[in-house]
């Protein structure tokens, strides 16, 4: 059993091929160019990383689903973050397979169960998403 597989095993989800296949090439990493826009709205932020497998542990796939599983919906699984500690999510079950999403740390509603009340939606799936991403001009 491969080490993603276990992460499945582990976390009882079901990783898109899409996302797998980036993970086997990737394994996380910084993109480049690394900015991105909400869709439909007109605000956005960069990708500071994505999460990989047994990486260190500002980067590690496993530590950030740890520490952030009871603050997320749990048909949504942290694949990467901005600077600012926010998360980049994708969907795992039901309708939200394969879609990408931004989950604002800032706009995290207080109580139980996690909703979508914080989260922006990205891409219809990974690809989508890393075409879109583009070069942030800084004046």
């Amino acid at each position: 059993m491969s080490r993603i597989e276990e992460l499945e095993k582990r976390f009882s989800v079901k990783f898109p091929l899409q996302y797998l296949d980036y993970l086997k090439e990737y394994n996380g990493g910084h993109p480049e160019p690394d900015g991105f826009l909400f869709k439909d709205e007109s605000d956005g932020s960069i990708v500071d990383r994505f999460f990989g497998v047994d990486v260190e542990e500002h980067s590690d796939l496993e530590h950030y689903f740890s520490v952030y599983r009871t603050r997320i919906p749990n048909y949504m699984f942290p694949i990467g973050r901005d600077p600012g500690g926010n998360l980049i999510l994708i969907g795992v079950l039901g309708d939200k397979v394969g879609k990408i999403y931004f989950w604002d740390h800032e706009e995290e509603a207080d109580g139980f169960p996690p909703d979508m009340s914080n989260i922006h939606f990205l891409a219809d799936d990974l690809d989508e998403f890393l075409n879109g991403l583009y070069e942030i001009e800084l004046d």
